[in-house]
This record gives C-alpha cells, sequence and structure tokens, in this order.
C-alpha cells in the first residue's frame, strides 16, 4: 500500500514538473545596425567630447523584450525597448565604472526625457543631450539556452519535466558600444560572455532555471565592465585635449 502511495506521489510531481513552462528572455539589438545609415556621414562624424565627460547609459534590447522579471517592456517599442530596472550587479559595475579617470558623471536615463517609441541611436542621443550628457554608453545582452545539444533562442518554449537528467546550459554575450552624443561619433566597442551549466534532476519552478539565466547576466555584465574600463582609458588617452 505504501509503495502504491509513493508511486502515485512521484506521478503527481512529475506531472506537475511538466505542465510549468520556461520562456526564454527577448533577444539583444545589433547596436551598428541602429547608427546612422548614412555612410558618408558616418565617416565624417568627429568627436566632440571634453573630458570630464558626463555619460548617459542605456539598456537596450529587442523590441518587445521580456524576461520571467521584466514580462512586458518598460517602455514602448520602436526598433528596440529600453530596460530601465537595472539589476544590482549592473548598478554596482556602473558606480565603480563612474570613478574612473576623466569621467564627470555616469547617469540612467529619466523616464520622462525618453522619445514614446525608439528608431535609432539618434533618439537616444537626443535624450541624452537633454540630460546634458557628452557621451552615450548603450549595452545588450544576448542569452542563449541549450538543453543538451538542442538549443533555444528567443521567445521559446520548454517544459520543465523535459529538462529531467539532462544538461543545461547558459549562455550570455554582453555587448556595449560609446557614442558621442553631438556627432554619433562612435569611440569604442566592447564584449564578454560568461556560461553557466546545471545537471537538472526534476525541476519544479521556472524561478530555478532563471537563477542561471540571472547568474550568466550577471557574470557576463561584470567580465564586460573590465572590457569597458580598458576601452575607456584607451578612449581616454585618445582623445582628452587638456593634458
Amino acid at each position: 500500500m505504501k509503495t502504491k502511495i509513493l508511486i502515485f506521489t512521484l506521478l503527481i510531481l512529475l506531472l506537475n514538473s511538466c505542465g510549468i513552462n520556461y520562456t526564454t528572455p527577448g533577444g539583444d539589438v545589433k547596436i551598428s545596425a541602429l547608427a546612422d545609415e548614412d555612410v558618408s556621414k558616418i565617416l565624417t562624424n568627429k568627436p566632440s567630447a571634453e573630458f570630464p565627460a558626463n555619460i548617459a547609459v542605456a539598456r537596450i534590447q529587442a523590441p518587445n523584450y521580456s524576461n520571467s522579471n521584466t514580462r512586458k517592456p518598460q517602455i514602448p517599442n520602436g526598433n528596440f525597448s529600453m530596460i530601465l530596472t537595472r539589476e544590482p550587479s549592473e548598478e554596482t559595475a556602473i558606480n565603480e565604472l563612474s570613478k574612473l579617470k576623466g569621467i564627470k558623471q555616469i547617469a540612467p536615463f529619466n523616464r520622462l526625457l525618453l522619445p514614446y517609441n525608439y528608431q535609432s541611436i539618434k533618439d537616444l542621443r537626443l535624450a541624452a543631450a537633454k540630460m546634458k550628457a557628452q557621451m552615450l554608453l548603450v549595452y545588450t545582452f544576448d542569452t542563449e539556452f541549450s538543453v543538451d545539444a538542442k538549443n533555444y533562442g528567443p521567445q521559446n518554449v520548454f517544459a520543465l519535466g523535459y529538462l529531467k537528467n539532462k544538461e543545461l546550459k547558459v549562455r550570455t554575450t554582453s555587448s556595449v558600444a560609446l557614442f558621442d552624443v553631438q556627432t554619433e561619433y562612435l569611440y569604442g566597442l566592447a564584449e564578454a560572455t560568461a556560461e553557466k551549466t546545471k545537471k537538472s534532476n526534476i525541476w519544479k519552478e521556472e524561478q530555478e532555471v532563471d537563477n542561471l539565466r540571472i547568474e550568466a547576466e550577471k557574470e557576463s555584465f561584470s567580465n564586460l565592465a573590465k572590457e569597458i574600463e580598458k576601452m575607456w582609458n584607451d578612449v581616454y588617452d585618445e582623445y582628452n585635449k587638456n593634458e
């Protein structure tokens, strides 16, 4: 009798886990695709920022981006979504960057200054100009999931019961670009990648899966912050005219 009850209980747990789905987060944005399409103008762009510089920071993702914590875009969409709520690890990394030589202030965007929707980097530059920023730092996350040999792209769904005794891998590449607010001159690019892997049992809650995403994005951005520091030091050495 006890054996039958135990088997019945295990079946209920298995069915419940199979009925819970996890939806992978939305995609990244190819930042280069959002720049001015006039090639001749791009080639004639010149840097205009003076040091120490005020820098506006924006995280952007694909249109209608969502993840398990951000179900809906925080700002109406155009060609991309603006994510205004940053993870504590992102805040910490950005605060550390603000201490670098040649930076007066790094500030997130004010919701009231943002346009209704976004079509290009120019829209972000206009908002940054209202903040009296001379530079615009734009970053994005590209997070991919794979279960054993099968890859899951943005906004894919899989049942948690499917993960029994399988290897779940989450890989995040974070990318950043630094623009001149006045001219859209591109000062530099950087990217960093992190990967998290876990052998699963029967996962009953989507948060158990999403924790791997959070860990991968956290480590990726931490690595990116180090690359941004290197990039910034090169930018400062090359473009600072006050020394």
